[in-house]
């Protein structure tokens, strides 16, 4: 297995749909990609977005398919924020599928008016394949490869059992999917709780891997 760290500089198209939010940020920088699903041409990533002089994070005016899920940490003019994406229309969703590869997708991303980075492991032929994919967004100004490496990290780890076992059963149930296939006030009857003791123990549960996941930021 290869890691791929690919540089594209955006072409029109790309550049058009992004201009309202190259208004008021700088730069974005990847931190998770926590949930990318062909299927349902969705993605949930956990990003920074550094903030131009003078401008605000709630300005911004997003393009169709982006939601704030919520802003988990503010620095200064750097926000770190939980967000969901969708393919917008029709020829976008195009575009998506054709990343649909044989390839995981990785950190470092990065993103500014004039230049996308971002990674992928895989094998060779595989990120080959990606490569021209990428080719539709802009023009493949770089790419570099390097053998993948992995380490084994158990993130459930930092919660305690019920907030583990309350966590596990949402994602089983359909509650972090979109649309949710369960309410709270669902779960928390299938769990035999109240719904403020579910909710709860989601939130403590969703903040601790977060503060594990982000660590030294």
């Amino acid at each position: 297995m290869r890691k791929a760290v690919i540089d594209i500089i955006p072409n029109r198209f790309v550049r058009k749909m992004q201009e309202n939010v190259y208004e008021y940020v700088e730069r974005i920088e990847g931190r998770e990609l926590l949930k990318l699903d062909f299927e349902r041409k969705t993605k949930m990533v956990i990003t920074d977005f550094v903030m131009r002089p003078g401008k605000r994070f709630d300005e911004i005016k997003w393009p169709k398919g982006v939601d704030i899920l919520n802003v988990l940490k503010v620095e200064g003019d750097r926000y770190t924020v939980l967000m969901r994406g969708r393919a917008p229309g029709k020829k976008m969703e195009g575009v998506f599928r054709l990343f649909d590869l044989n390839v995981i997708y990785d950190m470092p991303f990065s993103a500014s008016r004039d230049r996308v980075r971002f990674a992928a492991i895989g094998d060779t032929e595989s990120l080959k394949r990606l490569v021209k994919v990428v080719g539709l967004l802009g023009k493949v100004e770089k790419v570099s490869f390097t053998q993948a490496t992995f380490s084994e990290r158990d993130l459930l780890k930092v919660l305690t059992e019920k907030q583990k076992k309350i966590l596990i059963e949402a994602k089983r149930s359909g509650y972090y999917d979109y649309p949710r296939k369960i309410t709270a006030h669902e779960l928390s009857e299938k769990l035999g709780i109240s719904k403020a003791t579910t909710v709860e123990h989601l939130r403590k549960a969703e903040m601790r891997l977060m503060n594990n996941m982000l660590e030294g930021y």
